[in-house]
C-alpha cells in the first residue's frame, strides 16, 4: 500500500509505497483498463463502444419496468453525467439504434427509446459481451460482484 509522502530537501514530494502493485487503486485501474480493450474488442463488431453499450443497455431495462425513460433517468442510473450521457444518446441516436422526443415544454426532457436496429444490436451484443464477462472475471471466483456491490455502496451517484 501507499505510505505518506515525504518531503525531500530539494522540497519536492516523493511518494513512498511498498510496491505499487500491491496497491489496490493501481490494481483496480490496471484491471479497468485491461477490462476495456477485451470488451471494446469484442463490441467493435457491432458499431460500439462499452460506454454505449452500458447505456443501450440501460435504457431498455429501465424502459421494459418504466415504459418510459427520460435521459435523466438513463443518466442517473449509469452515474454517468448528464452531458455526457446527452453525448452518448446522441452517438447512439446517429447510428440509428434510439430515437429521442422531447414529450414536454423542457428540452432537456427527452424520452429514450430504442429503435429495432438498437434491440437487435442489443440482443446481439449482449451475447458477445456476456460472453467476455465470463472469460475475464471468472479467475475472480464467486464472491467477486459481491465484494464489487459493496464497494460501490458506499460511493456518492454522481
Amino acid at each position: 500500500m501507499y505510505r505518506d509522502f515525504e518531503m525531500t530537501r530539494d522540497s519536492s514530494l516523493t511518494p513512498l509505497f511498498d510496491n505499487v502493485e500491491s496497491a489496490p487503486g493501481f490494481l483496480l485501474w490496471q484491471i479497468e483498463m485491461c477490462w476495456q480493450r477485451s470488451v471494446n474488442q469484442a463490441l467493435s463488431s457491432f458499431d460500439l463502444t462499452y460506454t454505449q453499450f452500458i447505456v443501450l443497455f440501460i435504457s431498455e431495462s429501465l424502459t421494459l419496468k418504466n415504459k418510459h425513460v427520460y435521459q435523466h433517468q438513463v443518466a442517473r442510473f449509469s452515474r454517468i453525467d448528464r452531458m455526457m450521457t446527452s453525448r452518448i444518446l446522441s452517438s447512439l441516436e446517429k447510428k440509428q439504434f434510439i430515437e429521442r422526443d422531447k414529450l414536454s415544454g423542457d428540452a432537456r426532457a427527452k424520452l429514450v427509446i430504442l429503435t429495432e436496429k438498437g434491440k437487435e444490436v442489443l440482443q446481439r451484443s449482449l451475447k458477445a459481451v456476456s460472453a467476455a464477462e465470463e472469460g475475464f472475471f471468472k479467475p475472480a471466483g464467486p464472491d467477486f460482484v459481491k465484494n464489487m456491490q459493496d464497494i460501490l455502496s458506499d460511493c456518492t451517484a454522481v
